[in-house]
């Protein structure tokens, strides 16, 4: 059985959906990050990798860029330096397209040998939407049925 936080989006329509990505200068890491579906009703489900690196975290509040509105010489060059994540609409993007405007239909997880939750997988429009963690990275992958 689900978590609260995962059961309560099964029935849901997916209106938007966003991820994080790494951004450095010109360079943006597409390979990993947070993702964010919201929902017919406006409510939202943020998926993350937990601080250890090894739990799902599950949110229910946009993701919020720590750095927006920084001003500070420091921050700048901070960010110039290493990057920073970055919130990209993707739902006009394949695969995430065939998302949009569709319910999830049953949720799934895997947990960390303490009980964690470490993965959780979508069913939405006959195929799995998997979200897990690996080693600190987030990993979204979708698989037609």
């Amino acid at each position: 059985m689900p978590s609260e936080g995962l059961a309560a989006v099964v029935g849901r329509q997916i209106r938007a959906i966003r991820r994080m990505f790494y951004v450095h200068g010109t360079d943006v890491d597409r390979t990993e990050g947070p993702i964010e579906l919201t929902f017919d009703d406006g409510s939202v489900l943020l998926l993350d990798a937990g601080t250890d690196g090894e739990e799902l975290r599950v949110g229910s509040t946009p993701w919020c860029d720590p750095f927006a509105g920084l001003t500070e010489p420091e921050y700048i060059d901070y960010i110039a330096e290493t990057g920073k994540y970055t919130a990209f609409d993707v739902g006009a993007e394949l695969p995430y397209a065939q998302l949009l405007g569709c319910r999830i239909a049953a949720v799934s997880e895997s947990r960390l040998h303490d009980d964690r939750l470490r993965a959780a997988t979508f069913l939405v429009n006959g195929s799995k939407l998997a979200i897990e963690t690996l080693a600190d990275e987030l990993l979204v992958t979708w698989r037609p049925m």
